[in-house]
């Protein structure tokens, strides 16, 4: 004889496997807080303004006159 299941609970167990699983993916993606989010930011502007400030300017070319 086969093993008789309850299609309902069958049904809310798979919902919450699904559930957690989306949940795992949510703190992979949004999972860092707003304080270090910021400090990054921070620190990707002050990198660029550094690269910035190294950049050499190039005079524009003004050959026809």
């Amino acid at each position: 004889m086969a093993d008789l299941i309850n299609l309902n609970k069958a049904r809310k167990a798979k919902a919450k496997n699904e559930k957690a699983a989306r949940a795992a993916e949510n703190r992979i993606l949004y999972g860092i807080s707003t304080h270090v989010r910021k400090i990054e930011k921070t620190k990707q502007k002050r990198d660029a303004e550094k690269v910035d400030a190294h950049r050499l300017k190039s005079e524009p070319d003004n050959k026809n006159g």
